[in-house]
Formats: C-alpha cells, sequence, structure tokens
C-alpha cells in the first residue's frame, strides 16, 4: 500500500506543487497602482485579470510614499501598473497634480531611489496624454532621474485597454512587461 502512494500519488501531488508554485511566482512580480479619483476607475478594476494585486491610492496621504511603504513590503514585485489622470504635462495622483515643478518639491522621489537592488523596477503610466508631447516626455523623464525606475508609456494610442496597447518609449531604453492586459 504505502509503495504505491509512493510510486503513484507522491510524484503527481509534487507536480501539481511545482506547476501551482511556477504560476504563482510568474504573476508575483505585478501590482497595479490606481488612483481612487482616476475617470476608467471601475472599467479597469473589471477589467483585470483575476488575482492581480491592486493598491487603491487615496488623497490621505502621500501617494509615492504609499507606493515606497508597499513596494519596500513586497521586494518581488518589479512591475508598477499606474492608472492616473493626466493632462500633456503633469500626472494627478492622490488629490495632487505633479507637474515638473511639483516633481522638484517631492522628496518622496528620491526615497524610491532607494528600492534599487540591481533592477530598475518597471513604472508603465497608463495614459495616451503624456507620451505624446514632448513637456510629458520632459515630466516623465524627471520622475525616472529622481526616483530611479524605468518607466514606460505608449506615444501612439487612442485607449488603454486592449491588446493593441504599446509601451513604446522608456526613460532608460531597457526592455519592458507588455500591457497588464495581454
Amino acid at each position: 500500500m504505502r509503495n504505491f502512494m509512493y510510486r503513484k500519488i507522491l510524484p503527481i501531488f509534487f507536480f501539481l506543487f511545482a506547476f501551482l508554485t511556477t504560476g504563482a511566482i510568474a504573476q508575483s512580480d505585478d501590482v497595479v497602482i490606481i488612483d481612487s479619483k482616476y475617470s476608467q476607475r471601475q472599467e479597469i478594476l473589471d477589467s483585470l485579470p483575476a488575482g492581480t494585486t491592486v493598491i487603491e491610492i487615496k488623497a490621505i496621504s502621500n501617494p509615492w510614499k504609499s507606493i515606497r511603504e508597499y513596494l519596500e513590503q513586497n521586494r518581488s514585485k518589479q512591475v508598477v501598473h499606474l492608472f492616473a489622470n493626466t493632462n500633456y504635462n503633469a500626472v494627478k495622483l492622490g488629490g495632487k497634480t505633479y507637474d515638473i515643478n511639483a516633481v522638484d518639491q517631492e522628496f518622496e522621489f528620491s526615497m524610491l531611489e532607494g528600492l534599487y537592488q540591481g533592477s530598475h523596477i518597471q513604472l508603465l503610466i497608463y495614459d495616451c496624454n503624456l507620451g505624446s508631447n514632448p513637456e510629458g516626455m520632459a515630466l516623465l523623464k524627471k520622475i525616472s532621474d529622481k526616483s530611479y525606475f524605468n518607466i514606460a508609456v505608449p506615444t501612439n494610442c487612442s485607449s488603454v485597454f486592449g491588446a493593441e496597447l504599446v509601451f513604446d518609449h522608456t526613460t532608460m531604453d531597457q526592455p519592458i512587461s507588455n500591457s497588464i492586459f495581454q
């Protein structure tokens, strides 16, 4: 009886355990950060793959501090998918508007640099506005320089949904992950 269990059931158990563990690890490096006032918030939440870690940013505290504290506690997270309202030269997050001057004043960006562990955290900004003009690109470069994040943004899109969304600009010219919807 014991010999049968070792030869038949135990290998199946180990295979299933390895398979499930590999699947969990493969998805464990992504986190979605969404502003509570994001105009397409509910659509995004309804469209995310099952099991996606979602952090909602509210106007209670500094949004970049909240992101830093989460990433410090979850070192395996290497890809941040950010959904926030923007315009051509600013990101609105946690009730604050971050334009180029506000980025210069934000101390938390330099604190984010402390998360660098030999590879840059990827920050994918889901927006069709910032990447389409020089002011938006300058803002992203400034945030990247201060935080040490490899920031990616699409430069030509009409929607943040679907497989056609391509992050074709990065601030550090490094490979980037695909959209969370692919």
